[in-house]
């Protein structure tokens, strides 16, 4: 898995996860079994937010897969998505509850050779970089040709280095107009600092790591008064669900439950700042100890 599939992943997760039912390595039934990175199936009590998320929400409007590419796919790799998606769709005719009706192929390049191959076209009423194939309900995205507006930015920090520098910059001169701009922020850069923290030489351009402590704070802030605005209470759960997924992308592994159970009650006792720094300055091993220790804090 390359961190670019994370990244992706991340970014749709933090977008996704409360406005339906988001699963990753989603299981496709086939002759030999076949998994799409992730699928998301809207809940209708979350119309309204999930809509405001611009193209994002668009793109969430009935059950689908969601597949990112680092490169620009080939006419093999393309074919081998509408392959799993046709098998996904025969299946949910069986299992209404895991239907999908579309597949979104998320690309950093463009992949000129697949849409000649398909006949792919632009989709009309949507912006440039949306591309269909015809008479299929499978889109490939081409996310360097997105335009550069608030609504795009997600989607843009999952394309190459000079797209996603591109919107990082947008997130963060637009932060209070990006949709979920404070989650989103949040979960880029700390993405960045553990790329860093693992040789990702492209992240060091783009973040360093007082700086990144400096822009969690902030997003923190703002993401608190946003709650406030909107009269929610995130609670214990919403604070720990993002640390879970980054302390097992530092560890590399899935948390046990006691482990989850440990940072549960430590994000009580310290809060979400103290568990920021252990994961952002521990390395796997020193972080996995830290997990095992009664005392640490």
């Amino acid at each position: 898995m390359t961190s670019h599939d994370e990244r992706a992943k991340d970014i749709l997760d933090v977008l996704l996860d409360d406005l339906g039912t988001l699963e990753r390595e989603f299981e496709v039934p086939a002759p030999r079994p076949q998994r799409a990175d992730l699928r998301f199936a809207p809940s209708p009590k979350h119309t309204a937010t999930r809509r405001s998320l611009g193209v994002l929400g668009l793109m969430t409007e009935v059950a689908a897969l969601y597949e990112p590419f680092s490169w620009a796919p080939s006419i093999d790799e393309v074919q081998g998505c509408l392959r799993k998606l046709l098998n996904a769709q025969h299946a949910g005719t069986l299992h209404p509850s895991r239907a999908v009706e579309r597949m979104w192929l998320l690309c950093a390049g463009r992949p000129d050779a697949a849409l000649a191959h398909f006949g792919a076209l632009p989709m009309a009423g949507w912006p440039p970089g949306f591309y269909a194939l015809r008479g299929l309900s499978l889109v490939i995205v081409v996310l360097s040709e997105l335009p550069r507006s608030d609504d795009t930015v997600a989607l843009r920090l999952m394309g190459a280095l000079a797209t996603r520098q591109g919107a990082y910059a947008d997130l963060r001169a637009h932060l209070a107009t990006v949709p979920r701009g404070a989650k989103l922020l949040e979960a880029v850069v700390r993405d960045m600092v553990l790329a860093q923290a693992a040789g990702g030489a492209e992240e060091a351009t783009m973040v360093d790591t007082s700086e990144a402590r400096a822009l969690i704070q902030k997003v923190r802030n703002e993401g608190r008064n946003e709650g406030l605005a909107d009269g929610r209470h995130e609670g214990l759960a919403e604070g720990l669900r993002p640390l879970v997924r980054q302390f097992e992308r530092r560890l590399g592994r899935p948390l046990s439950d006691a482990e989850r159970g440990v940072l549960a009650s430590r994000l009580d006792v310290v809060g979400p700042d103290r568990l920021g720094d252990v994961v952002l300055d521990l390395d796997s091993a020193a972080l996995a100890a830290w997990l095992a220790s009664p005392t640490a804090t």
